[in-house]
């Protein structure tokens, strides 16, 4: 029972990390149609350039700034660059997909040439202290990922139901020709899409590297897991990452604790299938909802 509830905790809290993957899938695909195949890329930029400069010996904020620099800078970049894909996304889908992956081996291959190809754990910004829980202990910096988790995803909900460039977001992705027709810049929300996705993509990288081992070839692995749970949630639903992240994140403790490590690495590419199959617009949208033109 203590094993069962040691893996529960800790699969929620790095489920909760999951879901600031997916949520920055989520934000772009809601606000451009853009299916970004690079988020976990992102992650792994703004994880291991805070991990290279405080191993170096610089500040954890100061790194932390830098790290927001680098991912805004690439951000705006991207967003400029698939201007033209988002706009005529209709005709160019394939483009945009095979874009963004060619975009995931550039930043892999940069990171790994420029920042090294060595593995790293971020040291906590906060307390090196662990939670003590019946007969075993669980450090502080699982439960600070589920309280980034719970603040960012509430902010983006009352952003994308509050404000008018939220909802101007969620028109352009459901019909940019009207949207476009109704005034709205679609060049501009396309590149404020991409921000957001980077913005969410580094508090993704510094909370999940304080758990997780920090390596330029970690970004694959966490753009399947993001892309697993923002499926089971629905694409179209950004809160709905919440639901895929825990869901995924338990699923992955448990195979690890109780069956091994490539039980653990094959989970969230057969949930993939599985809901493509099944339940190919999530579970949030029901069975009944009809796929949308992306």
């Amino acid at each position: 029972m203590t094993e069962l509830l040691y893996f529960t905790i800790i699969g929620l809290c790095i489920g909760c990390g999951y879901a600031l993957v997916a949520l920055g899938i989520s934000t772009l695909f809601n606000g451009t149609g853009v299916l970004n195949f690079a988020q976990g890329d992102i992650v792994m930029l703004a994880a291991l350039f805070v991990a290279v400069r405080t191993t170096a010996g610089g500040g954890y904020l100061s790194g932390f700034l830098e790290a927001v620099a680098v991912v805004l800078v690439a951000s705006v970049l991207l967003g400029l660059l698939f201007v033209r894909p988002a706009i005529a996304r209709r005709r160019d889908i394939d483009l945009i997909i095979v874009g963004t992956i060619g975009v995931s081996t550039v930043l892999a291959n940069l990171a790994n040439n420029v920042l090294g190809s060595e593995t790293y754990r971020l040291a906590s910004p906060v307390t090196s202290q662990a939670v003590k829980l019946e007969s075993f202990s669980i450090s502080f910096d699982y439960f600070a990922i589920l309280l980034a988790a719970g603040l960012l995803m509430a902010a983006f909900f009352v952003f994308y139901r509050k404000t008018d460039v939220g909802l101007q977001m969620r028109a352009m992705s459901a019909d940019v020709d009207a949207a476009r027709l109704s005034g709205v810049q679609i060049a501009r929300l396309t590149v404020v899409g991409w921000v957001f996705a980077g913005i969410v993509g580094v508090f993704a990288g510094v909370l999940l590297g304080t758990v997780l081992l920090v390596s330029a070839s970690m970004g694959v692995a966490l753009t399947i897991s993001g892309f697993a749970a923002a499926m089971i949630g629905g694409l179209r639903h950004p809160y709905g990452a919440v639901l895929g992240g825990v869901i995924i994140g338990l699923a992955e403790n448990y195979a690890a604790g109780y069956l091994n490590t490539a039980a653990r690495q094959a989970i969230a590419p057969l949930i993939i299938m599985a809901v493509l199959l099944v339940l190919p617009q999530g579970i949030l949208a029901g069975r009944g909802a009809k796929a949308r033109v992306v």
